[in-house]
């Protein structure tokens, strides 16, 4: 019957040939008679041997050598920001300093983007610690929140994260407001660093970050040097901003709107929340400002806190956005837990936004200067929503579980119970789920076997069914997998994150070739002599049961 067919020769042949090309001198190894490892926990037949170079495993998944360009864009990136000083201080023209603004703000967030990123990377794997001991407490769960923000260095990274782990059933709603509100207070570590004019060392920062990243033999200094680049870029960016604030706000389209904002309540409520929601960052609408504050001084036409704080109220407000869009390919539980992260926030905006004038006179005395005044207005909020609402969050996860219903369209009887995109930015949180979904499809080709192996006693077309469905789920589950560990690998993964990730992909093919030999193969064939009203032969029949019992 062709049972005993190396299945896999035409992937590993594949593999080697892209090994060569690659300049890799060890051959992948697939199962075989010599297997010695054990993935995981699953059955016998996820049994794999790995001999690899964990380096050419990493370059096969990425197609590129990664180290060769680790240092060209931080290159280019400052070449760029000394060219664009250099003309700004040989221009006057208003339009440029528009274009300064905004390069700021692209120099903040990309210096934002990339900190968050490598701090992922520093800290995956207490990440991962972190979420696992989550448990039932509501002030564990908040504690949580906090340090995953301090982290990723981004709330709204944290609810995605969030968004996706409760779509996955790996975090309870409950479990998931706490940590939530844990996030929101996190953030805030952020914005203070800005209100003290951290950016006279980004120059430093810059540079020190730059050399460091010229450390080939030290990985660890490497990765460091990244992050201290990210965040002298990220007080560049402020400090471009604060340069180009000042002429900029004296023109009279610009003024129009600064004060109609800072004067109009509502309306400053809005232009922060809309603006927030399409940087998808409410660090960088605290940012700009904390900018504004700072060229304003403390002359006697200069804003007070009370105008501040609505634009203060919008950019909270405006971050819930991120979290919607991530609802998107997201199950019910997680679109919970965005709407739990909106009415926190709504509530908040909702209470507080008639109290900006005894807010104002709280915080003054105990921050002198505006920058201050705002970023500790920014706390001062949070910290008050997470005092309030923390001890509620059994009652809101009540009210939202009963408003928050299944929709109208019928879920699909077989889906995705684990993987889900966010976890992406994460990898062993997203290889994680890869292996959750791995033992469901470990679970389908055991159903399998076991049908088959009544079939060839006693031929029944409902086994034949049960064997052939079991064999379509094997195959949803692969192909979803493969696709999720392939964007995976398009992100810079270590040596030990892309050998896993290389084991993941070759235990889903085995598993999906073995469903293939029981559904095409052993199931086809007793149909088949079924049809014929043959017996099954005694020889094949002792083939499959040997193929069994070597599989269980």
């Amino acid at each position: 019957m062709g049972l005993t067919r190396d299945k896999n020769s035409h992937v590993l042949r594949a593999c080697s040939r892209q090994y060569k090309r690659n300049g890799c001198n060890q051959q992948p190894r697939g199962i075989s008679q010599h297997s010695r490892g054990r993935f995981q926990n699953g059955p016998p037949w996820t049994t794999l041997h790995l001999k690899n170079n964990a380096s050419c495993v990493a370059t096969y998944f990425r197609g590129r050598n990664v180290r060769s360009g680790s240092y060209i864009l931080p290159a280019y990136a400052l070449f760029s920001l000394v060219l664009i000083r250099s003309v700004l201080q040989v221009a006057s023209f208003s339009i440029l300093h528009i274009f300064s603004l905004a390069c700021g703000l692209s120099i903040f967030l990309y210096g934002m983007q990339q900190g968050e990123k490598n701090l992922r990377s520093l800290g995956s794997s207490r990440i991962r610690r972190i979420v696992n001991a989550v448990t039932r407490h509501r002030l564990l769960a908040f504690a949580a929140g906090i340090l995953v923000t301090i982290l990723t260095q981004s709330s709204s990274a944290t609810t995605v994260l969030l968004v996706g782990l409760a779509s996955a059933n790996l975090l309870t709603l409950n479990q998931s407001m706490g940590m939530i509100l844990g996030s929101d207070l996190g953030t805030t570590l952020t914005v203070q660093l800005f209100a003290f004019k951290f950016h006279h060392i980004a120059p430093l920062l810059i540079a020190a970050g730059f050399l460091m990243t010229f450390q080939r033999r030290s990985k660890p200094a490497r990765r460091y040097g990244n992050l201290v680049l990210a965040f002298g870029f990220v007080f560049f960016g402020m400090k471009l901003m604060s340069d180009s604030v000042e002429p900029i706000r004296h023109l009279p389209s610009v003024a129009l709107v600064i004060e109609n904002s800072l004067h109009n309540p509502l309306l400053g409520l809005l232009v922060a929340t809309v603006f927030t929601a399409i940087v998808q960052s409410s660090a960088a609408t605290l940012a700009i400002l904390i900018s504004l504050a700072l060229t304003t001084g403390t002359s006697a036409e200069a804003p007070t806190l009370a105008a501040y704080f609505p634009l203060i109220l919008g950019a909270n407000l405006g971050t819930c956005a991120t979290a919607f869009l991530s609802t998107l390919r997201a199950h019910t539980e997680g679109i919970r837990v965005a709407w739990a992260h909106f009415l926190f926030k709504a509530a908040g905006v909702l209470l507080f936004f008639p109290l900006a004038v005894p807010l104002q006179r709280l915080v003054e005395t105990s921050a002198a200067t505006m920058p201050v005044q705002i970023a500790m207005a920014h706390t001062a909020f949070n910290v008050a929503i997470a005092a309030l609402f923390l001890p509620t969050v059994q009652f809101f996860g009540t009210f939202i579980e009963r408003h928050v219903r299944y929709s109208g369209v019928l879920q699909k009887q077989f889906e995705l119970r684990y993987l889900h995109s966010s976890a992406l930015s994460i990898p062993v949180l997203a290889l994680g789920q890869a292996v959750r979904e791995i033992d469901r499809m470990s679970e389908s080709v055991i159903s399998m076997l076991e049908n088959s192996r009544r079939l060839i006693h006693h031929f029944s077309p409902d086994l034949k069914d049960a064997v052939v469905s079991a064999d379509d789920q094997v195959d949803f589950l692969h192909e979803h997998i493969v696709e999720f560990v392939t964007q995976l690998s398009q992100s810079e993964l270590d040596e030990q994150e892309s050998a896993h990730a290389y084991e993941v992909l070759m235990v889903t093919t085995d598993l999906e070739h073995i469903g293939d030999i029981v559904s095409k193969s052993i199931a086809a064939f007793a149909q088949k002599m079924d049809e014929s009203r043959l017996p099954f032969p005694d020889d094949e029949k002792q083939h499959v049961l040997d193929f069994y019992s070597k599989s269980s």
